[in-house]
């Protein structure tokens, strides 16, 4: 075989291959993307239940939840994935979750 024919070949392979490869980086890419959506309400429903019975008020407890999800993102390298305006949903969410399992 000569060098020609190599090249030929790995051209050949990578024009086949491309649309699998490009597939597997967008599973990749979504199933991580899920992964770190999955931490987050899990973290925003650990803050809540942890100051659920704090003395602080409704605004103070809302931001000791949202600094608590914040220290959990940047301990596991994911500061700047979420924006605060989601960080605050996601209590909020986590909170309103928690009310409905008590009633």
């Amino acid at each position: 075989m000569t060098l020609t024919d190599v090249s030929i070949l790995a051209g050949t392979l990578l024009v086949i291959a491309a649309p699998a490869e490009h597939s597997l980086v967008r599973w990749l890419r979504t199933k991580t993307k899920n992964g770190n959506l999955q931490l987050l309400l899990t973290w925003a429903d650990q803050a809540v239940v942890l100051l659920e019975k704090s003395d602080l008020g409704g605004a103070q407890k809302k931001q000791q939840a949202v600094d608590y999800v914040a220290t959990r993102l940047a301990a596991n390298k994911l500061t700047g994935k979420f924006s605060p305006e989601q960080l605050s949903a996601v209590i909020e969410q986590a909170v309103a979750q928690l009310n409905k399992e008590v009633k």
